[in-house]
């Protein structure tokens, strides 16, 4: 009896002991990222059978498992997923609202300045200062524009980077992931099925990050995570990885695209769609939705410009009697062959009618018989009407050369690089065309100063709103987008914030509860060694009878 005593005060003892290096490997974790507490599970040990009954043998450990709750932390990566996602778009959207915002320097300040001081100049056509002044202000202008494009364009250089880092960030968490699913596998079947707990937190660290990046889809099977994008795309299947990469999109090498290889060689470009949440989605939505829309607007306001601009000066002569010479020029409107394409046709664009031109790119593709055209800005397929042999639609002329074959596609951008190409042709005073050629024309003739004067309240973009309209119209729609997104990036993060202290209330480590389980355990380590010093008392005495 003795020795049973002994033998289930030292199973005690041990089981304190162990979960007093539980408790102590909790503390010491207690600020570790990613890591769950750990609890031990005791259970009692075998009985052994008397005459009178059965009589118990202390305690044995069972395991030490992970305080984890699958569907919490499911949820968790979830929010973080929509949460990345977000943000990287709010941040985003929140520079151009910045570059476009009012202030001395905008286009709109800049619009301003150089009517102003049209209107100086028509009370005196023949003052060289203040044609100087228009001419300053017409440069200002240019550069304004100019500036903004390029900003904009920076953007897009800044997102292909961007996406290049986390397609980097995403093929190195999977191919650890895969890496971690083979030594679990291993150590799961050598040790009978008890977890190695470091590396389960360390795998689920590695797939709470990559939840930030893109959104996955996270199954266990036999103790391997198998991870897939939203569509379905594996991209960890047991120790097996596919890899994303990053190349120049196939409609436009501009922009760059994140492609998926499948296990048989294919590739396929994955887009906003494909990638439902994680900050690539957010910096996807925004590179095709505003970025690509404030391009596009902003190129059509400097289209309009320009053309009404010319017009008036080419209408007028200068102050030598000379017709006037074209004001401002730009870079012609430009189409893009899918790289993809078998055939050898060719699109060249012109305008057919400038103020019916939208702010938006196309997609024509040849389906075998004729040729399909999608607005891009709103996704609408059109029907062309054919003149000439040239596709004619949204103030836009097509002429298509050569043989295609079904599915080749151009992307098409009529006005994306305008704002950057703009430019002032005449910087001489004396060739603004102030006059107008007929017998009154003469050095103090305004009546063309008049007409530059009338561009500001006239109806150019689409019919229905002047260039400063436009522009006001432009700011407002990024405004209210960069209100809209971050009201939802903080509500967002609200909501992962208190998924993750849902989370952390389970598996994280409160040290104040720790340092109490560590009181009771070594009361607990304590009791045990009076049993075992019973033991060997009563052994003593069992050895002194015997004497």
């Amino acid at each position: 009896m003795s020795n049973s005593l002994m033998n289930t005060g030292i199973s005690g003892l041990n089981a304190a002991q162990n979960m007093l290096n539980v408790i102590s490997n909790n503390i010491s974790n207690a600020h570790t990222t990613g890591y769950n507490r750990q609890q031990q599970i005791l259970q009692q040990a075998n009985s052994s059978k008397y005459n009178f009954g059965f009589v118990g043998n202390g305690v044995s450990v069972n395991s030490v498992n992970r305080a984890f709750n699958q569907f919490v932390v499911g949820q968790l990566r979830q929010s973080q997923s929509q949460n990345g996602s977000i943000k990287a778009y709010y941040n985003e959207l929140s520079k151009v609202d910045n570059l476009l915002a009012e202030n001395d320097n905008s286009i709109s300040s800049q619009l301003n300045n150089l009517f102003a001081s049209l209107n100086k100049l028509t009370t005196n056509a023949g003052d060289a200062s203040s044609k100087q002044t228009v001419i300053s202000n017409l440069t200002s202008l240019v550069s304004q524009f100019n500036k903004t494009e390029m900003s904009l364009k920076n953007q897009i250089a800044n997102i292909n980077t961007e996406l290049s880092n986390n397609v980097d960030q995403i093929n190195a968490y999977t191919k650890q992931i895969a890496e971690l699913n083979q030594k679990i596998s291993k150590l799961q079947a050598v040790s009978g099925g008890n977890e190695p707990n470091a590396l389960l937190d360390e795998r689920d660290q590695l797939v709470n990050e990559l939840s930030e990046i893109v959104g996955i889809n996270v199954t266990e099977q036999n103790g391997q995570y198998n991870i897939s994008l939203a569509n379905g795309l594996n991209l960890v299947q047991g120790s097996t990885v596919n890899t994303l990469s990053v190349q120049p999109s196939k409609d436009d090498p501009s922009l760059n695209a994140i492609v998926y290889t499948h296990n048989s060689g294919a590739t396929q470009e994955l887009t906003s769609q494909n990638i439902a949440s994680g900050r690539i989605n957010g910096l996807l939505a925004f590179r095709d939705g505003p970025l690509s829309e404030s391009r596009n607007q902003l190129g059509l306001i400097a289209l309009n410009l320009a053309e009404r601009f010319n017009q008036v000066q080419m209408s007028g002569v200068d102050i030598n009697g000379d017709q006037g010479e074209k004001l401002l020029d730009y870079q012609k409107p430009s189409s893009i062959a899918n790289t993809k394409n078998q055939g050898n046709a060719s699109v060249n664009i012109d305008y057919q009618s400038v103020n019916d031109v939208k702010a938006s790119d196309y997609k024509i593709e040849y389906n075998g018989s004729d040729w399909v055209v999608t607005r891009l800005s709103d996704n609408t397929q059109i029907t062309p009407q054919l003149e000439e042999g040239k596709l004619i639609f949204d103030g836009l002329s097509i002429e298509i050369t050569g043989n295609a074959v079904s599915g080749d596609s151009f992307l098409l951008k009529p006005v994306a690089d305008i704002a950057s190409s703009l430019q002032l042709l005449v910087k001489d005073v004396n060739k603004l065309a102030t006059g107008i050629a007929d017998d009154e024309n003469g050095s103090g003739d305004n009546r063309n100063v008049a007409k530059f004067l009338e561009i500001q309240n006239e109806k150019l973009i689409n019919g229905t709103k002047t260039l400063n309209s436009a522009y006001t119209s432009l700011v407002s729609y990024i405004g209210s987008e960069t209100h809209t997104a971050k009201i939802s990036a903080q509500s967002s993060q609200n909501i992962t914030q208190q998924i993750y202290e849902q989370n952390q209330s389970i598996s994280g480590v409160n040290i104040e509860e720790e340092y109490i389980s560590m009181q009771v355990y070594m009361q607990y380590y304590q009791a045990n060694a009076k049993v075992i010093d019973a033991a060997t008392t009563i052994f003593d005495t069992i050895l002194g009878l015997a004497k």
